[in-house]
Formats: C-alpha cells, sequence, structure tokens
C-alpha cells in the first residue's frame, strides 16, 4: 500500500505564523549577533534557508507533490516560483536555528538558565502550530506528497551517510547527534500539533481520492517520516556550514576553560602516560 502526506495547512494560516516565528528567530540570531558577537546563529539561519527552498524547488518541479499544490498568505496565493522561496526562509531557517542552539548546549553542557530561552521557544513553536492547525483542520487538501518515492529516500540517504562521513572526519560525530536531535525535538513540536488536529496526516490513495490511514499506520508512518526525512535529510544544514569552517559548537566549559578531547589528542595523552610509566626519570 501506497502511503501519502497530506496536507491541507497552505491556505489555512500556516504560513503566517511561520513568519511570526521567522521574525523571533531572525531577533534571537540578531541578539546574538550584536550583544555576544556570535554569528554562528544567523549562518545557520541562512543555511537552513537556502537548503530548505534547494529542497522545496525539488520537491514542486520534480513531480513529487501534487499539482495542485500552491501556498498563501494573508489570503493572497503565492506564485510557484516564489513559493518554494518563501517555504525556504518561513521553515527551513527556523529549524536549522533551532536545531543548532539545541546542539550546542548540549555540547557546551549548559545549565538550566541557559536552556530557558530555548524551552519558551520551543513553547512558542508548538503553540504557533496549534494554532495554524486549529484553522486549516476542516480545510481541503492542498498538497499531497508520495511517503516512499525513489528519488526521496535516496537522497535522504545519501545526505545521511555523507554528513555521518563528514562529522567523522571532523570528529564531530557527537555535535551530529545533538543536531539530529534537535531537528527532532523541532519537528515533533512543529508538525505533531498539525498531526493532532488533523491538518497534516498519513494518506491512502484510494481511485482519485485521499482518505486518512488507519491509526497504527498514521502512528508508525509518520513517526519513519519525523526520523528519516524530516531529521535525517536535513543533517546538511550543520554538515555543510561545518565542512566549510563556518561554525562550530561549543566545548564543555570546565574552570572557565574550554576543554575538547579530540580522537587524536587522546592518543596522545595515552602515549605520554606509557612513555613516562615505562621511563619514570626522563623528562
Amino acid at each position: 500500500m501506497d502511503f501519502w502526506m497530506i496536507r491541507t495547512f497552505d491556505h489555512g494560516g500556516y504560513y503566517e505564523t511561520r513568519l511570526i516565528l521567522m521574525a523571533i528567530n531572525l531577533l534571537i540570531a540578531c541578539y546574538f549577533v550584536y550583544y555576544k558577537r556570535d554569528r554562528r546563529f544567523l549562518l545557520m539561519f541562512a543555511s537552513g534557508a537556502i537548503l530548505q527552498t534547494f529542497i522545496e524547488y525539488v520537491l514542486q518541479f520534480g513531480g513529487l507533490r501534487s499539482s495542485v499544490h500552491s501556498i498563501s498568505i494573508f489570503g493572497g496565493l503565492v506564485s510557484p516560483l516564489v513559493g518554494p522561496i518563501i517555504q525556504g526562509f518561513t521553515e527551513g531557517g527556523s529549524l536549522a536555528m533551532f536545531a543548532f542552539w539545541f546542539a550546542d548546549l548540549r555540547s557546551s553542557q549548559a545549565g538550566l538558565k541557559r536552556w530557558l530561552p530555548l524551552i519558551c521557544l520551543g513553547i512558542v513553536i508548538a503553540g504557533l502550530s496549534f494554532t495554524a492547525g486549529s484553522v486549516a483542520r476542516n480545510s481541503p487538501i492542498s498538497s499531497a506528497r508520495p511517503m516512499f518515492a525513489p528519488i526521496s529516500i535516496f537522497s535522504v540517504t545519501t545526505v545521511i551517510f555523507a554528513s555521518l562521513w563528514i562529522s567523522w572526519r571532523k570528529e564531530e560525530l557527537a555535535g551530529l547527534a545533538n543536531y539530529y536531535a534537535g531537528i527532532l525535538l523541532f519537528a515533533f513540536l512543529n508538525y505533531e500539533p498539525l498531526h493532532a488536529m488533523g491538518a497534516r496526516y498519513i494518506g491512502v490513495l484510494s481511485g482519485a481520492q485521499y482518505f486518512a490511514a488507519a491509526m497504527p499506520a498514521q502512528i508508525l508512518v509518520m513517526l519513519l517520516s519525523h526520523l528519516f526525512e524530516a531529521a535525517g535529510g536535513k543533517l546538511h544544514y550543520f554538515i555543510i556550514p561545518l565542512a566549510l569552517g563556518l561554525v562550530k559548537l561549543k566545548a564543555k566549559e570546565i574552570g572557565g576553560k574550554r576543554e575538547r578531547y579530540s580522537t587524536q589528542h587522546l592518543q596522545d595523552l595515552a602515549q605520554r602516560g606509557w612513555r613516562k610509566k615505562s621511563k619514570p626519570f626522563t623528562r
């Protein structure tokens, strides 16, 4: 049986709430630039926006969405040529920055005080999604996308393996894992309220009509979507800036100093200990 990702929110208030979320994230990024001299959050927002825009163009013009797909903002229909840009900047930028912030706090083992702004942002994301879902819950289907299209599976798998290889070479596997967890958290906060309100769900095609899949399939396929394409398929939002040397996660701070142990550093420490043990009177 073929499963489809069905959406009804493209003309029902979703992108208005995404504009609000985008504005909040840009304000946060500007705060870090101005007060902390930290450009990483703004760079991550730009990375997510640009790469998500590219993905949306591929989905729209690669035949991976239904021909009726379009989006609206404030009641106005957006041109198919402009729509992917709006989707990229309102969705991709916010996702990339949220996940990076989560990974950065995890990497530096930040205390609760530093987590509070991100927790508040998460509550805002869920609240905006519930608002959009309540508006769009009884709207007509605005988008239908096959869940197991071969080109999508191949693309996401390539992104995952390439990200793992680059992060291993950069000794950032832990950072990649934290970033993945951040994307996954964002996916649940952003999409599950829409799922619960019936504005985004797993469907099946019968004849020329789409119907909601049975509940076990809803849960399993949606979970797979979160784990594989929503999170795994967006790892390059972080990996590309990392590979270019534009961003780096903070290390744990001990006594005011940042401690970061690479594999080579640990090997060097072990060799020094062995040499000192075998030749205790040498310097």
